[in-house]
């Protein structure tokens, strides 16, 4: 995240799911919440950064739980949309024209008094385009989920590596858990193994070891989605049979 030191009053520029603070940057609807929740800004002098985190996880599941932002899904209290009628926030409206790189675009400008305001504001907007901060399965840590963006890590250093990130273990994980769940991942795994040993010892070339790969890939794919769609045994038999003698064709 690149927003800290935000100082009061503050002006934003809004226009779409994307903002300026003091013509930097733009910054994309959300990053500010989630970089507060994940303790990268810290509350005002009199702010009290437990209640503000806990009325933003409010926001959250009441006008976001659509987009799974939360580690754990929760039901949603009825008497929360009351709470959030008496909890609007404090903000002066007007238009601008900001220069950009040779353009010029209309923006909506905001100012906030306090930066509850405008977090509550931002998370609002975020939440609108379908963006809202997320909590990372793995370590826990919020990170922005944007529309279409169907990641549950984060991409932090994983706790207890050096190197790899929170999403690089976890899609290990998912992985792993196909090949012990479905025998058409056993199957292209096996296969990977023995062709990958042929490259190794020179008896495959780069590009016909690419050209297996990609093949293959396209082939075990095809396989699961034939497998999703039956519960017949013998049809499933057969597809993963296909799919054992494809992945060795060579």
């Amino acid at each position: 995240m690149n927003i800290s030191n935000l100082t009061f009053p503050l002006t934003v520029d809004f226009s779409g799911s994307k903002y300026w603070l003091n013509g930097k940057g733009p910054y994309q609807c959300g990053e500010a919440a989630t970089a507060f929740l994940a303790g990268e800004i810290d509350c005002e002098p009199a702010g009290d950064p437990s209640r503000l985190t806990q009325e933003l996880e409010t926001v959250l599941k009441t006008f976001g739980s659509y987009l799974f932002p939360c580690a754990e899904e929760q039901e949603t209290v009825n008497d929360l949309y009351q709470q959030l009628k008496q909890s609007a926030a404090t903000c002066s409206i007007n238009y601008d024209f900001l220069p950009l790189k040779g353009s010029i675009v209309l923006t909506e400008r905001y100012t906030f008094p306090t930066l509850r305001d405008f977090l509550y504001v931002e998370l609002g907007r975020a939440i609108l385009h379908g963006n809202a901060p997320k909590q990372c399965r793995l370590c826990g840590g919020w990170f922005l989920h944007k529309q279409g963006d169907r990641a549950i890590y984060c991409e932090r250093i994983a706790p207890g590596e050096t190197e790899k990130t929170c999403r690089e273990i976890g899609a290990r994980a998912v992985f792993e858990k196909k090949l012990q769940n479905e025998d058409s991942w056993k199957l292209y795994k096996r296969a990977y193994k023995k062709y990958y040993a042929r490259y190794m010892k020179g008896n495959m070339s780069q590009a016909e070891f690419k050209d297996w790969g990609e093949q293959a890939a396209a082939e075990r794919d095809a396989a699961l989605e034939q497998l999703k769609a039956t519960a017949d045994a013998a049809l499933r038999a057969s597809i993963t049979q296909k799919l054992k003698e494809d992945l060795n064709r060579l």
